[in-house]
């Protein structure tokens, strides 16, 4: 996998940035609901009397809706235009979060989990095309400053949620409608211009030219779902590394997390651009090294030098190494599908990952049994595996601008 230099073309900077923008504010809306929900469950168990294996089933459910929702979603906009789903989807995210807090029993939770789930799988495959189609010929830049609105979302979620339920209780969820409502309406007042963006595309054969290539594309989920186990492990046990090895607070350890996903929202960008210049297939097979590297040092440190000033470079330069890959995976999954962009992004942004982080109670498990250094040897392990799986990358067919 050698680089490649950049035809002429690519050197055109047609790029929509106010409607990357607006993309990218809404995929922080809609993903931070993702990582409120955990935020929520220990005030659900305390003030609604839920044990804490009844709650966990609204995050199952919300997983669960999303992972089986978002190919569907996939396939319905590679048949037809699907754009008002982008405003619709950030919508029902957030009032379907919201409506957690202030419902009365487990079921109407449950129902709420499954709305937020459903809003959340929507937005990510026309969000995606989409941003493929304001990116222009810079598809990884673009896709780079989409993603990184999803990391920044997760990071934020949190953040949000617990003052609002510290000084409202858990009606204080009703205010995640405000973002959902505002950014909803912006999005649906640019239909009509996002719907003349794609007739454009299509005009052009960006979307439609060069043929599937389904044994590239099953490569990849298999990389994909490998990869994303190294950052929910990473994500997951950061804090309780931190505070377990490092010997830290609560507090320092969430500090740590924040820095892993910064730096993951910082290499996100970066790969981005760095897959406008190289050939993808090499930046993903860097970001993997660098991370087996990264996990294997913070394991190294966890064993041999425990110290909180030396874990959080190493937390930062983790992410960043985990966060060169996030969005050129996608860009290269609508590589390998042309004519199938909806599924492809569906896949790589949602059932993959979901996959993916099926293992975290085997990382919890060896947590348990081995300490918290063995996760992260762990996830230097699985990015190994995911950068075997990568070697088989065939070049994509088309790789259309």
């Amino acid at each position: 996998m050698s680089a490649v230099a950049l035809p002429a073309a690519r050197a055109v900077d047609d790029t929509d940035r106010r409607g990357l923008l607006l993309l990218s504010i809404a995929h922080v809306v809609n993903d931070a609901n993702q990582s409120a929900l955990p935020a929520i469950i220990p005030w659900l168990a305390t003030h609604r009397g839920l044990s804490l294996a009844s709650a966990a089933t609204l995050v199952l459910a919300m997983n669960l809706s999303s992972s089986i929702v978002q190919p569907l979603f996939g396939h319905l906009s590679d048949r037809r235009s699907l754009a008002w789903v982008i405003p619709v989807a950030v919508f029902l995210a957030t009032i379907g979060t919201a409506c957690i807090g202030l419902a009365p029993s487990l079921p109407y939770m449950l129902l709420g989990a499954l709305i937020s789930g459903i809003g959340v799988a929507a937005f990510h495959p026309e969000g995606s095309r989409f941003a493929k189609y304001f990116a222009g010929a810079r598809h990884g830049t673009g896709m780079g400053w989409f993603t990184v609105g999803g990391y920044l979302g997760f990071a934020a979620g949190p953040i949000v949620i617990t003052p609002l339920i510290l000084i409202f209780g858990l009606h204080g969820t009703a205010f995640l409608v405000l973002p959902g409502i505002v950014i909803a309406a912006l999005v649906a007042r640019e239909l009509p211009r996002m719907e003349a963006v794609r007739a454009t595309a299509h005009r052009a054969r960006r979307e439609r030219s060069g043929h599937d290539d389904w044994r590239g594309f099953s490569i990849l989920t298999g990389v994909v779902a490998l990869r994303s186990m190294t950052f929910l492990a990473a994500v997951t046990f950061m804090p309780v590394f931190a505070m377990s090895v490092m010997h830290v607070s609560a507090t320092l350890g969430s500090v740590a997390l924040m820095i892993l996903l910064l730096g993951g929202a910082a290499g996100t960008v970066w790969g981005g651009n760095l897959a406008d210049r190289f050939d993808r297939r090499r930046v993903v097979g860097a970001s993997l090294v660098l991370t087996a590297l990264l996990g294997a040092a913070v394991a190294a440190a966890g064993h041999f030098a425990p110290s909180y000033a030396l874990l959080l470079p190493l937390a930062l330069a983790l992410g960043i190494a985990i966060g060169l890959s996030a969005s050129v995976i996608v860009v290269l999954g609508q590589e390998y599908l042309p004519s199938r962009i909806g599924i492809a992004s569906g896949v790589t942004l949602g059932l993959a990952v979901t996959i993916g982080g099926l293992s975290a109670p085997a990382f919890g498990a060896i947590g348990d049994r081995y300490g918290l250094v063995a996760v992260f040897a762990g996830v230097a392990l699985f990015a190994l595996a995911s950068l075997a799986g990568s070697f088989f990358l065939p070049r994509p067919a088309a790789t259309a601008t």
